[in-house]
C-alpha cells in the first residue's frame, strides 16, 4: 500500500541535514523526506515525476524538545504536486518541512507545528520524488510508478 509520497534524501544528504541540527534529539527519523501527500488517492499519485531528482532548499530550523526539523522551499514546478493539507484546516497547506530527529515519545507529524527560525542563508540539497510503501512484511521507498492494481 502506498502510505505517502514525497521527496526522499540519500545518506550523504541525511548526514548533512543532521549536521545542521542545533540540538539533535534521541530518535532519528526513519527515512528523511518531505511529505507531499499522506495516503494519496488515485488522482493524487504522481507517476509523472516519480524517480526524478529535485533541488530543495533548507530555509528554517525549529526544535521544541520533541521535534527537530527544517522548513524547506522548492521550485514552482513542484507546487502543483505539494498537496499536503492540514487535517484540522483542509484549505491550508502545511509548511513544507523535513523531520530530522524526535524525542522518544514524539511523532514526526508534529514537526509541522514548529516555529521555524530562518537560516542565515538557504542550503541547497537534492532529493528524489518517491513513494513510501508499506507491504505486509516490509516498508520501503520506491522510485517506480505505482499502480493501484498491484497485488497486495
Amino acid at each position: 500500500m502506498l502510505s505517502y509520497e514525497g521527496i526522499f534524501f540519500d545518506n550523504k544528504t541525511v548526514e548533512l541535514i543532521h549536521s545542521l541540527e542545533i540540538n539533535p534529539l534521541a530518535k532519528v527519523n526513519d527515512e528523511i523526506h518531505c511529505t507531499f501527500k499522506y495516503h494519496p488517492n488515485k488522482v493524487e499519485i504522481f507517476n509523472d515525476i516519480v524517480g526524478q531528482t529535485f533541488e530543495v532548499f533548507l530555509i528554517g530550523y525549529g526544535n521544541d524538545g520533541k521535534n527537530s526539523g527544517f522548513s524547506i522551499s522548492f521550485s514552482d514546478r513542484l507546487l502543483p504536486y505539494y498537496i499536503n493539507y492540514d487535517e484540522q484546516n483542509p484549505s491550508v497547506l502545511k509548511v513544507p518541512h523535513i523531520t530530522a530527529s524526535l524525542a522518544k515519545d514524539a511523532v514526526a507529524s508534529d514537526t509541522k507545528n514548529l516555529n521555524f527560525s530562518p537560516l542565515e542563508k538557504p542550503i541547497k540539497i537534492i532529493g528524489k520524488f518517491g513513494y513510501w510503501i508499506k507491504d505486509e512484511n516490509r516498508e520501503y521507498v520506491s522510485y517506480e510508478p505505482y499502480s493501484l492494481n498491484k497485488r497486495r
